[in-house]
């Protein structure tokens, strides 16, 4: 007997061994994905899209094997991954102290935002206005809005005294109370996929462009751009094996060139932004890393760690985002538990320098797109 568990000890310190040994091979290849090491018809771009949470449960499992098997060091892949986590997960440790003093919070104007995806109005039109009644934004993202515009009129006869801009259904939508000086639908490089059903590449390089919405508000005398936005995501054809690696593919390369389209556009913006909407995409990924090096993350300016966002049965991914820049600080942001998709919304309050949005001819961009409302 003692000799059948020493062997069964040794078999569990290997397999231990092994695990930690092809997780950190795994990770240190993620992270050559995450730096753009990876071209995207590599079979290994794919590893940027997957968070490092992922990575963590095999190194924390094979601690458990370890001191199943008695090894002295069954502490070291636990502690791999709690450090690996901390570097390079979904934390904040900025977030602990707080960055604005309440008397700093007080003297800016404030624009209260939520995102919100309502996933092709699936749980009704009515549950998502009830929910926008209890969210009380100032400005809404709506992602996955599908309504034809008769269906979108009788939706804004139903908002009071607040906006409704769309573009073309199975895109984005905007709702503002604040008045709206200027708007646009832009066009992303990416073609429309189906929200609902399955999805071939060589089918949907031939569908109409997507796009997102961008307006310009006024806050008291400010004026700020607010950009309601959503990267491509959808399910392959079937369940196979071949296409579900085949869309994978083609879906992150896509989303890689709207990131890359999104950036530079935000880059070419005068004046206060705040954007924000579903990225399918988890933070450490390129697509999102590259909005986070040039504007603030709102949740994550807030707290320590990121909440999970899409709503599944086994939550483990924050694809929702709120973003903010050029003289915009979040100063509070929150993920409430309101349900009317398979996403929670994220609500963020944001604070306005006294001089950094001035008179909109200033900050509005040149002509181009669908220009309506102008004052």
């Amino acid at each position: 007997m003692k000799k059948l568990l020493s062997i069964v000890s040794a078999s569990l310190r290997i397999a231990s061994l092994s695990i930690t040994v092809l997780t950190g091979i795994l990770a240190f290849l993620s992270l050559l994905a995450h730096d753009g090491v990876f071209a995207p018809d590599s079979p290994f771009f794919i590893l940027d899209f997957i968070s490092p949470l992922w990575l963590c449960v095999p190194l924390i499992a094979a601690s458990v094997i370890a001191l199943a098997g008695r090894a002295r060091l069954f502490w070291v892949p636990a502690v791999g991954a709690a450090l690996f986590f901390l570097i390079y997960g979904d934390v904040s440790l900025g977030a602990l102290g707080g960055v604005f003093s309440q008397q700093a919070i007080a003297s800016r104007h404030a624009i209260r935002a939520v995102t919100l995806n309502v996933e092709y109005y699936a749980m009704g039109v009515d549950n998502v206005m009830d929910a926008i009644d209890r969210l009380d934004a100032d400005v809404i993202f709506l992602g996955e809005h599908v309504l034809n515009p008769a269906q979108a009129g009788a939706m804004s006869r139903r908002l009071g005294g607040r906006t409704l801009i769309a573009g073309h259904p199975n895109s984005t939508a905007l709702i503002s109370r604040l008045p709206v000086v200027w708007w646009r639908e832009v066009e992303l490089p990416s073609h429309e996929a189906s929200l609902s059903g399955g999805n071939d590449p060589d089918e949907v390089v031939t569908h109409p462009h997507r796009t997102f919405i961008h307006a310009v508000v006024r806050s008291d005398s400010q004026y700020v751009h607010v950009i309601s936005v959503r990267f491509v995501a959808g399910r392959p054809k079937d369940h196979s094996l071949r296409e579900t690696l085949r869309w994978s593919a083609f879906m992150f390369s896509e989303q890689t060139k709207e990131s890359e389209f999104f950036a530079h556009y935000l880059s070419t913006l005068r004046g206060p932004v705040i954007f924000g909407g579903d990225l399918n995409a988890c933070p450490e990924a390129r697509t999102v890393s590259r909005l986070r090096a040039i504007a603030t993350d709102a949740y994550m300016a807030n707290n320590v760690f990121g909440d999970f966002t899409f709503r599944v049965e086994s939550p483990t991914m924050r694809i929702d985002y709120l973003f903010c820049m050029n003289g915009v600080a979040a100063v509070a942001a929150s993920r409430p538990s309101v349900i009317v998709s398979d996403h929670f919304p994220v609500l963020a309050t944001f604070a306005l320098t006294p001089a950094s949005g001035g008179r909109p001819s200033a900050i509005i961009p040149g002509s181009g797109g669908t220009t309506a409302m102008n004052e």
